[in-house]
């Protein structure tokens, strides 16, 4: 397993920058549910800049049309976060 490190700051900075406007390299989705994970996602990935492409279990975005379940979906993403042991070791 190849470890990656978690940079906290650059989420941080992520985050303090798109909180009140839009990314524009990502969907908007809040005409289908609401675009909340998907800004948490957005978040993760400034700070780990990696993306897990298994398909229906990974975690990753290459367009509105092509993502994971678990990119904007909040069950799906705490399911991965959760059950995902390389990702925890990250984190922890």
């Amino acid at each position: 397993m190849r470890l990656i490190g978690y940079d906290r700051q650059k989420a941080y900075a992520y985050a303090k920058k798109w909180a009140f406007k839009r990314n524009p390299a990502y969907y908007n989705f809040d005409n289908v549910g609401g675009d909340c994970t998907s800004f948490v996602s957005q978040c993760i990935f400034a700070g780990i800049g990696v993306m897990n492409y298994i398909k229906d279990v990974g975690w990753y975005y290459r367009n509105g049309n092509d993502k994971s379940p678990s990119w904007s979906g909040v069950e799906f993403l705490y399911n991965f976060l959760i059950n995902n042991k390389s990702i925890r070791t990250l984190w922890n």
